[in-house]
């Protein structure tokens, strides 16, 4: 599992936009995942979460709906602030089911899962753009 600290934290009830920067090469990534212990409303602060707090976990893709295979280099951007929104271009590594894979991409050493909101049929070796959530498994 990778470390991260919080520098930036968004609730809404279970749900968490949390803005996070990796201590190794300093890249800064906006993740979404559930606490599925701590519901939070109207900007109510956090008791289990703060901004500089380490947070571990590993780095995934989701909700992935737009997809297409490119002959590209591996890239990542992440142009909507405060979401986790992410456009990608990953290289598929091994393939999990219909639905998973895992892939190598710009966003961390080794290699993150991808998983899809529809059936996908790539190879090993393809190279995808696509367009997902950029969720964070703790």
């Amino acid at each position: 599992m990778m470390k991260y600290v919080i520098s930036d934290i968004n609730a809404d009830g279970y749900e968490r936009f949390v803005t996070i920067k990796n201590k190794d090469n300093n890249f800064s990534f906006v993740v979404h995942f559930l606490e599925y212990d701590e519901y939070l409303e109207d900007n109510e602060k956090s008791k289990k979460r703060d901004v500089g707090d380490i947070m571990e976990g590993e780095m995934a893709i989701g909700l992935v709906a737009v997809d297409k295979e490119v002959n590209a280099t591996l890239m990542h951007k992440q142009l909507i602030p405060g979401s986790s929104h992410i456009e990608a271009i990953v290289r598929i590594c091994k393939i999990v089911d219909d639905y998973s894979v895992f892939a190598s991409s710009s966003l961390v050493n080794g290699l993150i899962l991808i998983e899809f909101e529809h059936r996908v049929n790539y190879r090993k070796g393809d190279v995808i753009y696509l367009e997902g959530s950029l969720e964070m498994n703790l």
